[in-house]
């Protein structure tokens, strides 16, 4: 498959269609609390899964799941799966011979928590070094030496990210003002098209208005003609259920409700989205352009009202193949029908990820977390303090070589397309350096800063190479 970066209306949208079956799902979960950083204002340092480098990418994805107020817990399905691809894809570049010649690429990849206010605080530190500017003549040191920066901040080329659409937007208004390009893996909002406000975001996923034509072309396949639909606050669920909404008119299709889920959604709002879809009885089919975490706890509610066999759910590619939201609701999510955009696992990271342990794994300053709760265990002998103190002395120690047993087509959806973004940079900085520093192994003065706007115009719009 070959890797590019297009714009949105430019790529074809591949779709696979999971049918979800009852099974076995795992037991309960628990949580450790967040390092004081997730819950920190800008102010506060963040932490940073760092890479060092000649030229430093910078990343954003949701190692943490969206809390009421700030950050919730580890991501488990979206999170360091997807951070560590990237941290990998970097890697193997690094390892090769025939591109970026004598240059090394770093990383700066931070914690979204799914929050576009705390995405924007975190996106702060990549453009530090365009707004930070010490002239050492202005100083005078009492010996006369010359002053120095004490911390000079690191420009980054571009930045491989967001993952939700409001995120993405958020950032890329930000970016563009300092002419950063951008390079989403996984929002597919179609507001993300309109290129007179996001010129410097580009991405490796199909817009949404692909995705609910072929939502509206499934309802029209088993001639259901009577749906509600539910969608998520924000740019994701509003502009995906409005793309079906004109599919279905087109199609004679009604719409019986459409309730939206906002941003701040507790337990009694998914109980009243269900009153809601149980007031139109006659709609056994729900459309759910839903957020993961809203399509979870849609799910939860659903089950928790023993609502087994009373609607048919057709989800886009938040819910896809995701395991959140089924894992304890196999019975009421039996017969779904969701979307997934095409991808390819990438066999060589399926190897490194599953190789990962907390003992070598210093880079990832979220990784302790993810294996605490991947393995239900206490690293260190350290019980996470959300344990309830009845259950604190049952909790194993983990001992560092646990190990995941999954094939590889449960690899997180979207590692190919941050594996595609990663290599969209490498490719065009590659012939960006051969143009600008000719014969030059290593950065030559011409480089030592980047251009944003001509990387973006010049080379990433114009990349093309052979992927996974």
């Amino acid at each position: 498959m070959a890797g590019h970066v297009v714009f949105p209306h430019q790529i074809t949208l591949y779709l696979s269609v999971m049918f979800h079956l009852a099974y076995d799902v795992r037991a309960n979960s628990f949580f450790r609390p967040l390092p004081d950083a997730a819950n920190s204002n800008a102010s506060s340092p963040s932490l940073a899964a760092m890479v060092d480098g000649d030229i430093i990418i910078g990343g954003l994805f949701p190692v943490h799941q969206k809390g009421e107020k700030s950050c919730g817990p580890i991501n488990l399905d979206r999170g360091v799966e997807r951070l560590e691809s990237m941290l990998f894809t970097i890697d193997e570049i690094n390892n090769r011979s025939d591109i970026l010649r004598g240059i090394k690429l770093g990383a700066s990849i931070f914690d979204t928590c799914g929050r576009a206010p705390y995405a924007l605080e975190q996106s702060l530190e990549f453009i530090r070094a365009s707004i930070t500017s010490l002239d050492p003549t202005e100083f005078v040191c009492m010996d006369g030496s010359k002053a120095i920066a004490r911390h000079s901040p690191t420009a980054v080329a571009g930045v491989v990210g967001g993952s939700y659409s409001t995120v993405s937007m958020q950032v890329a208004n930000l970016l563009r003002l300092f002419k950063i390009p951008q390079i989403s893996y996984a929002s597919t909002s179609a507001s993300l098209s309109d290129k007179t406000r996001y010129d410097y975001f580009v991405r490796t996923v199909p817009p949404d208005t692909l995705q609910a034509k072929a939502l509206a072309d499934i309802v029209q396949e088993f001639n259901w003609t009577y749906v509600s639909v539910v969608h998520s606050e924000g740019e994701y669920g509003e502009s995906g259920i409005e793309f079906f909404s004109r599919e279905a008119k087109a199609k004679n299709i009604c719409i019986a409700a459409d309730i939206e889920i906002s941003l701040s959604a507790t337990n009694a709002t998914y109980d009243d989205v269900i009153k809601g879809l149980l007031d139109k009885p006659e709609a056994k089919v729900v459309i759910v352009f839903l957020r993961h975490e809203d399509a979870t706890g849609l799910l939860n509610a659903a089950t928790r009202q023993n609502l087994t066999g009373k609607f048919v759910w057709v989800a886009s590619d938040a819910w896809g193949s995701a395991l959140a939201p089924v894992k304890n609701n196999a019975l009421v999510a039996q017969g779904a029908i969701t979307l997934e955009l095409r991808s390819t696992p990438i066999k060589n990271f399926e190897k490194y990820y599953l190789n990962l342990n907390p003992r070598s794994n210093r880079r990832n300053p979220w990784f302790v977390e993810y294996w605490e709760e991947e393995h239900k265990c206490a690293w260190n002998g350290v019980v996470p303090t959300s344990i309830e103190t009845a259950t604190r002395s049952s909790v194993k120690p983990c001992r560092g070589n646990e190990k995941v047993n999954r094939k590889i087509t449960s690899q997180e959806s979207k590692v190919q397309f941050i594996y595609d973004a990663v290599y969209a940079f490498a490719y065009a900085l590659d012939k960006m350096h051969k143009d600008i520093c000719p014969g030059v192994a290593g950065l030559c003065p011409l480089m030592a800063k980047i251009d944003g706007e001509k990387l973006l115009r010049e080379y990433l719009l114009n990349v093309s190479f052979n992927g996974e």
